[in-house]
């Protein structure tokens, strides 16, 4: 298995409750099965720093000493107990390359009993503009061009928020809307600013209050006339078992980067399933592989598929391949063996 680190500029600003990044890095696994070749990503937070060197050096003493071509190869990694989005590009490289090596796609290869994979997958359309203006200007173009939802991003700033959100509900008034304060808001004040945006016709909210506090959060939904639905706080496992014991969500946003890799995330979209929580299925600011490996998790999550958070390609000025087209608000899922995306160049 090899390592490499990529280091890419983006074309437009992402802005968050976290900051404003300009550029995006990462690393890309690959993994070369008797000819059969799997591709997975890591990427971490986008605000972080990556030291490109340090990550192939960490990536490479996980995997040192151990067999590709074990069948119990990710359970020894697992063993070693690595940095859950390494442990994401290891076992999408391996499990795509072993999907490739049966002529399966990897959803295929992944789906169990009686799932199929969908052919298409909802997309939602991101809005991160601060102004206003700009923030209705985007929303209408990502209705224009077929997004059936609008994810927005928001900030402490309660006043601007709503302005923002105003804007976009008279520039978008069918769209499902859907927030994401990225932990921004103070327990004391999140029910009652949810209520403010409760006219506006509010899906959910993302991760309101800082994750950690599973109580606080269970409170804030039972005050709250909008959903809430846990992203940070959807930490792993144990944590979302937590979340679902203490019916503090309406719905879970899985990140397939922190939660591990590709069986970890279907592995809790069953889970969640068997409770009645949808699980909406995003990527972390992620190259094509990232996405890839994202769209082929949701194409088995069940109908009806969450519109997922898979529409941030568009930021990045260069990619490590060309990424999956989104038509009409959706997107394609491959169908070729293995993951259905190659880097170029590395």
């Amino acid at each position: 298995m090899e390592f490499f680190p990529y280091s890419l500029p983006l074309r437009v600003p992402y802005r968050w409750a976290k900051g404003e990044q300009l550029e995006r890095s990462g690393l890309l696994a690959r993994v070369d099965l008797d000819g059969a070749v799997g591709w997975g990503e890591m990427a971490p937070p986008p605000h972080e720093t990556v030291d490109g060197a340090a990550r192939v050096a960490e990536a490479n003493a996980v995997v040192d000493g151990l067999d590709s071509r074990d069948e119990s190869f990710l359970a020894h990694i697992d063993a070693r107990s690595p940095y859950a989005r390494i442990r994401c590009a290891i076992a999408t490289a391996w499990l795509s390359a072993r999907a490739a090596r049966e002529g399966k796609s990897l959803s295929a290869f992944l789906a169990l009993g009686s799932e199929a994979p969908a052919e298409l997958v909802p997309v939602n359309g991101l809005v991160t503009d601060g102004d206003a203006q700009a923030a209705a200007d985007t929303a209408r173009r990502l209705i224009g061009e077929g997004h059936r939802t609008l994810k927005i991003k928001c900030s402490a700033d309660r006043k601007e928020d709503l302005i923002r959100v105003a804007a976009i509900r008279d520039a978008a008034p069918d769209a499902t809307l859907r927030l994401d304060a990225n932990e921004a808001w103070h327990p004391d004040w999140a029910a009652a600013h949810l209520t403010d945006f409760a006219g506006f016709g509010i899906d959910y909210v993302e991760q309101p209050i800082p994750a950690g506090d599973t109580a606080a959060l269970a409170a804030v939904r039972k005050a709250s006339p909008v959903g809430i639905a846990a992203d940070e706080a959807a930490l792993d496992e144990a944590a979302i078992r937590e979340l679902l014991a203490a019916n503090a969500v309406d719905a879970l946003i899985l990140k397939p980067q922190r939660l591990g890799g590709p069986d970890r995330s279907l592995s809790i979209i069953r889970l969640a399933a068997s409770q009645g929580v949808r699980c909406t299925i995003t990527n972390s600011l992620e190259t094509a592989v990232g996405v890839t490996t994202a769209l082929h998790i949701a194409s088995l999550h069940g109908q009806p598929i969450p519109d997922c958070g898979f529409g941030t390609s568009r930021f990045f000025a260069e990619d490590v391949a060309p990424p999956p087209a989104i038509v009409d608000g959706h997107m394609t899922v491959p169908t070729v063996p293995g993951l259905g995306v190659a880097p170029q160049n590395f």
